[in-house]
């Protein structure tokens, strides 16, 4: 999956963001409608409340189970780091699937803090009414 990044300010903290390329991320809107965020509290952080180097290294395995989390049952659409968490935001349309995807990782990853949190967005308003621009207008076509 190609990501496109950015780094802005949020109360005078670092925000990264990362976000998957998709042509047209709308085409899922009427398929995927429940928000899914799985945050991941870090361990290690710097003053700015970004992780350390050397522990965001460790991450990278984490990172990447966490993203594919539910490719058969939805998509990734934004990941946040900020304030010493990372912030993975999904749209699924099983959220008991996820639930139970959710928990596996939870098992297999004991060391580390997540949480999960579940909501109805039919409108997809967590995507329009986010602060930074992430993606193009829908198409009204």
């Amino acid at each position: 999956m190609e990501w496109l990044t950015t780094k802005t300010e949020y109360e005078g903290f670092p925000l990264y963001l990362r976000i998957p390329n998709y042509d047209n991320i709308w085409q899922f809107k009427s398929r995927y409608q429940n928000l899914i965020l799985i945050t991941h509290h870090f361990d290690k952080v710097t003053e700015n409340g970004l992780p350390t180097s050397d522990y965001n290294k460790t991450l990278i395995d984490f990172d990447e189970e966490t993203i594919n989390l539910v490719t058969d049952n939805g998509i990734i659409f934004l990941i946040e780091t900020y304030g010493g968490a990372r912030n993975y935001w999904f749209y699924d349309k099983d959220k008991e699937h996820t639930i139970k995807a959710f928990e596996i990782l939870k098992n297999q990853h004991q060391h580390k803090n997540i949480e999960l949190e579940i909501s109805h967005d039919p409108e997809w308003n967590f995507i329009t009414d986010y602060p930074v621009k992430l993606y193009k207008s829908e198409s009204k076509s």
